[in-house]
C-alpha cells in the first residue's frame, strides 16, 4: 500500500497542527506556573517586609528607651557636677544650673525624637516596600489567572484547520467520491 503525495500532504499538515496545539498548551501551562511561582515569591516577601517593618519598630522603641537612659544619667552627672562646684542644682529657673539643666533636657529631647523620626521612617519604607510586594503578587496572579493552556491549545488548532481542510480537500478526505 502506498500512501499518495497529497495524502502524506495531508497526514503532515494534521500531525503539524497536533504538535502546535500541543506546544501552545505546553508554553502557556509554563508561562502560568511560572507566573503563580513569582505571585508566591512576591507573597513571601511581603511577609519578609511585614516583620522587617516590625522588627525596626521595636528598634526604635529599644533606642529610644537607651537614649532616655543615656540622657538621664548624664542629667544625674551634671547635677552631682553642678553641685560639687557648689551651685544650686534646685534653684530658680533662671539659675544658671537650671538653665544648663533644661538646655541638657532640651537637646536630649532633640535627640531622642530624631532617633523615633528616623525610625519611623525605616518602618514606612519597609511598609511601603510590602505594598509594592503585594502589587506584584497581585500583578503576577492575575497574570496566572489569564493564562488559560486549554484555550491556547484550541486556538492552535483554530488556527491550522484552513491547511489541515484545505490538504484534506486536496486528499479527498472530504468528498463522498473515493478513488477506487
Amino acid at each position: 500500500m502506498c500512501i499518495s503525495m497529497v495524502t502524506a500532504s495531508a497526514i503532515g499538515s494534521v500531525a503539524s497542527a497536533l504538535v502546535g496545539a500541543a506546544s501552545a498548551y505546553q508554553q502557556s501551562q509554563a508561562a502560568k506556573s511560572q507566573a503563580n511561582y513569582q505571585a508566591q515569591v512576591a507573597n513571601n516577601n511581603v511577609i519578609i517586609a511585614q516583620q522587617n517593618a516590625e522588627r525596626l519598630r521595636q528598634y526604635g522603641e529599644i533606642a529610644s528607651d537607651e537614649q532616655r537612659e543615656r540622657l538621664a544619667r548624664t542629667h544625674g552627672a551634671v547635677r552631682a557636677r553642678l553641685a560639687a562646684n557648689g551651685l544650686l542644682v534646685d534653684d530658680t529657673i533662671d539659675a544658671t544650673g537650671a538653665l544648663l539643666q533644661a538646655d541638657l533636657a532640651s537637646e536630649g529631647q532633640y535627640d531622642i525624637l530624631k532617633l523615633k523620626d528616623r525610625y519611623a521612617q525605616q518602618v514606612q519604607a519597609a511598609k511601603v516596600q510590602g505594598v509594592n510586594y503585594q502589587a506584584e503578587a497581585g500583578l503576577a496572579s492575575l497574570k496566572a489567572s489569564q493564562q488559560s493552556p486549554g484555550f491556547a491549545a484550541t486556538g492552535s488548532l483554530l488556527s491550522s484547520a484552513g491547511t489541515v481542510y484545505s490538504a484534506g480537500k486536496d486528499a479527498t478526505w472530504w468528498s463522498k467520491k473515493k478513488e477506487e
